[in-house]
Formats: C-alpha cells, sequence, structure tokens
C-alpha cells in the first residue's frame, strides 16, 4: 500500500507518521487498499481546528472520510472508524447480495416440494 501524506499547518515527525501508517495497515486486514492519501489539517482560526481526511483506493468505489475535532488525536480516530464503517458494511452488502443469488435446486418444485417431472 502507498500512502501519501498532505500536512498543512503541523510539523509532524516520523514517529506520527508511522502511527498512522500502522492504524491503516490495520484497516488492510479488512479490505485490500492499494494506495491512501491522508490529509492533516491544522486552521487555528477553526471551532475545531484539526481536520483528518483520508482517502482509500480499493477495489470497486472508492472509500473516504473526513473528521474534525479539537485535537489531532480525536480527528484521526472519528475518520478511521468512520472508514472502518463503511468498509463493514460494504462487505455486509456484499454478503447479502451473494445469498440473495443462491438458486433453488434444478430438481425440486417450487411449490410441490416433490421431484419435477420432465414431460417429453
Amino acid at each position: 500500500m502507498q500512502i501519501q501524506f498532505y500536512i498543512r499547518g503541523l510539523t509532524a515527525n516520523p514517529a506520527l507518521r508511522r502511527r498512522f501508517e500502522l492504524t491503516l495497515e490495520r484497516l488492510q486486514s479488512l479490505i485490500s487498499i492499494s494506495a491512501a492519501a491522508v490529509v492533516l489539517e491544522h486552521r487555528r482560526d477553526d471551532a475545531l481546528p484539526f481536520r483528518a481526511y483520508i482517502s482509500l483506493a480499493v477495489p470497486g468505489p472508492d472509500i473516504h472520510g473526513d473528521a474534525r475535532a479539537h485535537t489531532l488525536e480525536a480527528a484521526w480516530l472519528k475518520v478511521t472508524e468512520a472508514l472502518r464503517k463503511q468498509i463493514e458494511r460494504r462487505q455486509s452488502r456484499r454478503k447479502a447480495r451473494a445469498k440473495s443469488k443462491r438458486q433453488m435446486p434444478l430438481s425440486t418444485s417450487r411449490w410441490g416440494g416433490g421431484l419435477v417431472a420432465a414431460r417429453a
């Protein structure tokens, strides 16, 4: 997985980046992620000064999340939880679709419960 960080208004040290990378790697255990774009912002003038935005390139439509909070850690926790919920929702819908596509066996009748007699 390739991760690109875009950091604005913050000084990010390598330990902080590594911690965020580990969180994204945990998400990768749920779904195959080919690339991630992470935007971390600090705006001193806003009521909620910290913003975290993540876009994940996954099979199918991309997944993205955005969160604002009073601390960077709180914004990160919110956005990763939102991504986790999106991934779980997508997987449950996929499983439900697979279940609904199951067909009845060809050898039984839908209403009679017995074998279908072939007409010649």
